[in-house]
């Protein structure tokens, strides 16, 4: 099979979907990799690389986007769409959720698009998105440790802060108070943000909707940190936490709660926001799915924060990107054996004879195929009649 590997256009994105090393066992596997100029370059992997691995290097994004499969990092942007076609096959991480634009550019187009977000495992594990969710609550939680700093948002371009940060350090120095950081969803992102912020000294509290989860965090951590069950109006002592009593507390919250396919749950309303201190951070790592609370929007690495009633928002759709050689080496290990299976069985036959790639069917023939995003699009249909 022909692959295309296209280099990423998004704000900010410099990761690239396979490796050289990964681009070697496809092409020993007997199939043709068109990888586009330059598209390694910021994840350390220069033309030269894929060349020596067997890989065609083609000067036009079309070329690569002409391909039976085209394997990317990131959604296609308005200036991919035309590139969209029937004949050529999409897997990369769509999150259709936030981009109802795209979904119908995809239905329009009969592509059959497989993201990586929602290929899932039979006990309901995310093997493609899991190691970038890891990545992304540990690169949040340095992110926010550098927007407590004052001063730091100093020399960023078109930044405009009515603001005053608080400048402190999340904690670990004697006499110091601990930085009191609310992580909102226990998941990957949420649970790898815990380890840095408790590296940092911070003081954390892990919010989640599953007992087991909550269970497994406390026996995790041992008492290094607190998960508790989330509640929005907790009315008794075994109810759950109430998050409208506990964001005043907190310098940093954390947005990392998920349900595959569909809008995160919109748990921080703007009345919410206003109870909470002026200079602190809502990172919100769900933004990709629509955001967790009513203030969210997407941000960029040119311009990655605003404020709104005093808190510092940061909403990154794309958060591994700022370290892409480590970031691409854990997407291509994680997505390299689903490649594979597309490539040498056919889409058709991968999709019958692989549940965890069937789940992962986004769109296929002009239908929606995965039960979340119907749901999203269908939502987001209704509120543009509304």
């Amino acid at each position: 099979m022909q692959i295309g590997i296209p280099k990423e256009i998004k704000n900010g994105e410099h990761r690239v979907a396979l490796t050289p090393q990964s681009v070697v066992e496809l092409v020993s596997a007997g199939h043709q990799l068109l990888v586009q100029c330059g598209a390694g370059v910021d994840s350390g992997y220069p033309d030269s690389d894929y060349q020596q691995a067997g890989a065609l290097i083609v000067d036009q994004a079309l070329d690569a986007w002409s391909s039976e499969l085209v394997v990317k990092v990131k959604e296609p942007l308005p200036e991919e769409y035309p590139y969209l076609n029937a004949d050529s096959a999409l897997f990369t991480f769509l999150h259709l959720a936030a981009f109802p634009e795209l979904t119908q550019k995809l239905l329009d187009a009969r592509v059959r698009s497989i993201a990586y977000e929602t290929v899932q495992l039979d006990h309901g594990g995310l093997p493609i998105l899991a190691p970038m969710s890891k990545v992304a609550g540990r690169v949040a939680m340095l992110m926010a440790a550098r927007f407590l700093q004052f001063g730091s948002f100093h020399g960023l371009s078109g930044a405009q802060f009515d603001v005053q940060q608080k400048g402190v350090l999340m904690g670990g120095i004697k006499g110091v108070d601990a930085c009191k950081v609310l992580i909102l969803g226990g998941g990957n992102a949420g649970r790898h943000a815990a380890y840095v912020a408790t590296g940092l000294g911070a003081e954390v509290l892990i919010l989640d909707c599953n007992k087991t989860c909550v269970d497994d965090l406390n026996r995790r951590f041992d008492g290094r940190v607190r998960a508790s069950l989330y509640s929005e109006s907790a009315s008794g002592a075994d109810s759950g936490a109430d998050l409208t009593l506990l964001l005043p507390a907190y310098d940093v919250v954390i947005g990392a709660a998920l349900i595959p396919g569909e809008y995160a749950p919109q748990l921080i309303s703007k009345a919410m926001i206003q109870t909470m201190q002026n200079g602190a951070i809502l990172m919100d790592i769900a933004i990709d799915q629509g955001g967790i609370s009513e203030t969210s929007r997407v941000t960029s690495y040119d311009e990655p924060v605003y404020v709104i009633d005093g808190v510092i928002h940061s909403c990154l759709p794309n958060l591994p990107a700022s370290v892409p050689r480590s970031s691409t080496q854990a997407l291509a290990a994680a997505s390299l054996a689903f490649v594979k299976a597309l490539a040498s069985e056919g889409l058709e036959a991968a999709v019958k004879n692989n549940s965890a790639l069937k789940k992962g069917v986004n769109t296929w023939d002009g239908e929606i195929r995965h039960a979340g995003v119907l749901k999203a699009f269908s939502a987001n249909r209704h509120m543009d009649k509304v």
